[in-house]
């Protein structure tokens, strides 16, 4: 299983932090280890110099008394002869980095299991012998052992702290992928998801956006399709159950059933081309007025046409014919007849209206599922749906502009 955004973000930051301090720890080590050699070589070298300074004129004989000055705790200060021999203080009884003072030069090093430093002492132009000052190496490792402690528990706190940072890095990186996450979850659920305000980290907002869209798009598309199930349902209603009446007579109606049959395959088409989120098209208003009136005629009903000659609208045919009869089915409906079919032009638009001599709607117009099909046919159109008189003897009428000119 493939470690979380939250694990590597953290592994991350861990490793980085580990490799940082190992990376300036050893190489620190290393330094103070030869500062702390340097520096003792510098003391050893000042005790030198003093305890030559003590050293009387003339030439060391083995046993002859010489008082040395004080050194600190766990520095010994000896002077040694030519032979590198103690003569006096306190240190080996025989020094070879003390003999090698011979040649009036001063020397500093690993003596046995001391660091040392030998300064010779000279009388007139001649060596006398040699002021020897040193510490046990044991005191010098054990400082530098103390030192490395110190920055090993350095390096301890450091790699703690950066594993705390870490840990609220990473919640802080992934929180918002994880929401993400979970709010793709709910989409993939059907369900509508609520995303918080931006987190300010790019990529995440990127993310969000995106899923955002998608949201909104899922969404129109859900909606669309529920639209047109429930449009479907009310289009298809009324001719199915005029098919059935002309079928079930004593004597059936054949020719009815069979109109009925042609114009539930003309309903089925026309919903299936409104299907499309974004339809276009264009027609003559007064040719689909035309067929809407005489079909309800055919069917024994008072419509009539009132047409003057109008331009082709922006407006398919199908749109046009199921939300035209969308206002007739209404007015035959919940109106009386005569039903008026009316188109003619309105400046830029043009106007087919409905009306019938009915009590109208004097609470005010409510938009049912054929009414709120011929509203979104024509409004995606650029057009739209207009109420001319509430009542008595109503007219609703289809506001629909004329089609864009191709030159």
């Amino acid at each position: 299983m493939a470690p979380s955004l939250r694990g590597q973000v953290r592994t991350a930051i861990v490793l980085a932090a580990t490799v940082s301090v190992v990376l300036l720890g050893v190489p620190l080590a290393i330094g103070i280890s030869r500062l702390i050699d340097s520096r003792a070589l510098t003391g050893l070298q000042r005790d030198a110099v003093r305890g030559v300074a003590a050293v009387p004129d003339n030439v060391l004989e083995t046993g002859a008394v010489v008082r040395l000055p004080g050194v600190g705790a766990g520095t010994q200060l000896a002077v040694y002869d030519v032979h590198g021999d103690r003569v006096s203080g306190s240190g080996p009884q025989h020094s070879a980095l003390a003999a090698r003072a011979a040649d009036g030069r001063e020397h500093d090093g690993r003596d046995g299991r001391d660091l040392a430093v030998v300064v010779p002492v000279l009388s007139d132009t001649a060596v006398a012998g040699s002021a020897r000052a040193s510490v046990t190496r044991t005191s010098l490792h054990e400082r530098v052992w103390e030192t490395w402690a110190l920055l090993a528990l350095l390096a301890v706190l450091s790699l703690a702290v950066a594993l705390l940072l870490a840990r609220r890095s990473s919640r802080v990186i992934s929180q918002p992928f994880e929401q993400l996450t979970a709010a793709a979850r709910v989409l993939a659920e059907g369900r509508a998801i609520e995303l918080r305000a931006p987190t300010g980290a790019v990529e995440a907002d990127a993310v969000r956006q995106a899923l955002e869209d998608s949201a909104r798009e899922v969404e129109e598309l859900v909606r669309h399709e529920r639209e047109f199930v429930r449009d479907a349902s009310h289009q298809l209603r009324t001719p199915l159950s005029a098919l059935v009446l002309s079928l079930e007579q004593d004597r059936p109606d054949v020719d009815a059933a069979l109109s009925q049959a042609r114009y539930l395959t003309t309903t089925i088409s026309d919903l299936v081309s409104l299907r499309a989120l974004a339809t276009t098209g264009s027609c003559d208003p007064v040719a689909v007025a035309r067929q809407s009136v005489a079909r309800w005629f055919g069917q024994g009903h008072r419509v009539e046409l009132r047409a003057a000659e109008s331009a082709v609208v922006g407006l398919s045919e199908p749109a046009l014919r199921q939300a035209l009869d969308v206002l007739i089915d209404n007015a035959l409906r919940h109106g009386a007849e005569p039903v008026r079919v009316t188109v003619e032009p309105y400046g830029d638009s043009t106007l087919i209206e409905v009306s019938d001599e009915g009590a109208g709607f004097p609470d005010g117009l409510r938009k049912g599922t054929g009414l709120g099909l011929a509203t979104r046919v024509v409004e995606r159109a650029g057009g739209s749906l207009v109420v001319r008189r509430s009542g008595p003897a109503p007219r609703i009428a289809l506001l629909v502009p004329r089609a864009q000119s191709s030159s």
